[in-house]
């Protein structure tokens, strides 16, 4: 049987409707990490395991601050695969505004960080010892880099201007919900043709979420930057923790943003990219028209990115969630030396 429905389908076709699934995207997100991780393994099977005197300094409280955050990036992953399965194959959402659906990543990423903000804060009353005051100056950037920042800005940035283009780009339906796109008929006295699409019913809770999004991971890099070091003898490698930590917290913030705009590049090109209307008429008749929207062609190339979006961002989460050191492995293999690795890593 499923020979005939290859046969009948054929490969292009299989391959586009795999790509429509986002959970298809999980599956090759899997794919590129397991194949890093494969990758990993072989090389320090051939180099050996390398010093662990980064992981013997290490104080247990950053493996615990490790640990908060592969939850939050794993609870990111679980979410949105039972969100996606349960609304997709198990409820009639029919005439219901599934605003839920976009503003999931966004909201379950802030909850996670929330968590993670509060474990941070909890550190103040165990630390031991005399705490170090370092004399450099720090802010809420200290300790990620610049192309993080710029990826994490230009996610929410990207979020920001599409919901806002397709909410302005949306109509009201009869119940004033702006759930509508208005794609007109060219020369025809034909009613123009409503599909739903991410207008300011589902871009508003959006917007809201991100909002809170970037209000959290601003105040976890905050916390995670300014709170004192335990002392003198595990100064370099508090610092490269921190530099983890703010890492995970940027990932985690950054996925999330990018699985709510690959939703939304989905709907628009559901919905924008449709190019013709048939008409039933006397006698059997069908009659076809042609149908005009300005941004047809972007929602076209929406609905290609869509896919690209969401493995990047299962990329990041699985990133998160298995700790992989893609950067200190590289230096690790030029130099064995965990200090030069460490201070690297906090420049």
């Amino acid at each position: 049987m499923w020979q005939s429905i290859i046969t009948r389908v054929g490969p292009a076709e299989l391959v586009t409707a795999a790509f429509s699934l986002p959970l298809f995207s999980l599956v090759l997100a899997l794919v590129v990490i397991g194949g890093l991780l494969i990758g990993m393994w072989a090389h320090r099977r051939r180099t050996g395991p390398g010093s662990s005197e980064a992981r013997t300094l290490l104080p247990g409280r950053f493996l615990a601050e490790r640990r908060v955050l592969s939850v939050a990036a794993l609870t990111v992953i679980v979410v949105y695969a039972i969100e996606n399965v349960v609304r997709g194959y198990l409820l009639n959402l029919a005439d219901i505004v599934e605003w839920w659906q976009y503003a999931m990543p966004l909201f379950t990423a802030s909850v996670g960080l929330i968590f993670m903000l509060g474990f941070l804060s909890l550190e103040r009353g165990a630390l031991s010892g005399q705490p170090v005051v370092s004399l450099a100056r720090r802010t809420w950037t200290s300790f990620t880099s610049f192309p993080r920042l710029v990826g994490v800005g230009a996610a929410s940035l990207a979020l920001i201007a599409t919901t806002v283009a397709a909410g302005l780009a949306s109509s009201p339906d009869d119940l004033g919900r702006y759930i509508l796109l208005a794609i007109p008929v060219p020369n025809v006295p034909i009613d123009a043709l409503r599909p739903w699409f991410y207008g300011w019913a589902y871009g508003v809770p959006v917007l809201v979420c991100l909002a809170a999004l970037m209000v959290v991971t601003w105040a976890a890099l905050r916390r995670n930057s300014l709170r004192p070091f335990l002392g003198p003898q595990t100064l370099v490698v508090e610092k490269r923790a921190r530099v983890e930590v703010a890492t995970g917290v940027v990932r985690i913030a950054t996925a999330s943003m990018l699985l709510a705009l690959g939703g939304a590049f989905r709907f628009i090109d559901r919905a924008g990219s449709i190019a013709g209307l048939q008409v039933g008429g006397d006698g059997g008749r069908t009659d076809s028209y042609d149908l005009a929207w300005r941004y047809a062609e972007f929602a076209v190339a929406a609905g290609y990115l869509a896919p690209l979006l969401e493995i990047a961002a299962f990329v990041l989460l699985l990133l998160v969630v298995t700790g992989v050191p893609l950067k200190e492995a590289f230096l690790h293999a030029q130099d064995g030396s965990p200090q030069r690795v460490l201070s690297e890593s906090v420049r």
